[in-house]
């Protein structure tokens, strides 16, 4: 008989001054802002009665934040996991993206199409599955059966591909808002391991108060 293993609630951080404007923050190491906070104070309300037995965390501030504060209604032991660290985005950090697009197209161009290809003086989106990875293998190794995990938008989404054991680019096209909240189920029988998606990037706890 099919049996869920482990449920994964993977979040994305709440918005930041630098997500408003449209900058490139990758390692900058921004807090939340009042917009960011609001959110993830919505968000720790929808999660308020969920059953949660570990949290995770990118060390970055706005991941730590939001776990925090997700965290207030469960006071469990917050684990920082390095490797869930966002993308480091090298000479672009704290550029405008659309001012990025047009003054290195090229470059650009081949950073969309190419995960192995890392943005000058950065990393590539194929070394953050590969270190995403590693990390997530210390999360899993506990007995802890429900997950909270708060990280990035690369992040995040090298873990679902890492899960689905889906491409770099395959994982790269999948959409992640700010205190985005998805749930992944890790399922086994006698034959198998896998992962089912539950539900992807729901952010109706957002969508009601507007």
């Amino acid at each position: 008989m099919d049996a869920i293993k482990k449920k994964i609630l993977l979040v994305r951080h709440g918005t930041t001054a630098y997500n408003e404007s449209d900058r490139l923050q990758g390692r900058i190491d921004n807090p939340l802002n009042g917009s960011g906070r609001g959110e993830v104070e919505k968000l720790a309300a929808r999660l308020k009665n969920e059953p949660l037995d570990a949290v995770f965390s990118s060390p970055l501030r706005r991941a730590l934040e939001t776990a925090a504060i997700i965290n207030r209604g469960h006071d469990l032991p917050l684990t920082i996991v390095p490797e869930f660290s966002e993308i480091n985005l090298g000479d672009w950090e704290g550029l405008i993206y659309s001012e990025v697009r047009t003054q290195f197209p090229e470059i650009h161009q081949r950073w969309i199409s190419d995960p192995d290809f890392p943005i000058p003086g950065g990393e590539s989106f194929g070394a953050v599955c590969a270190r995403t990875r590693s990390g997530l293998e210390k999360v899993l190794q506990n007995g802890q059966r429900n997950i909270l995990i708060t990280g990035h938008a690369s992040v995040n989404r090298a873990i679902l591909g890492n899960l689905l054991q889906l491409e770099p680019a395959q994982a790269r096209l999948f959409k992640t808002g700010n205190a985005g909240l998805s749930r992944l189920l890790l399922m086994e029988n006698s034959r198998r391991r896998w992962t089912v998606v539950d539900f992807w990037n729901s952010t109706s706890h957002l969508d009601a108060a507007r």
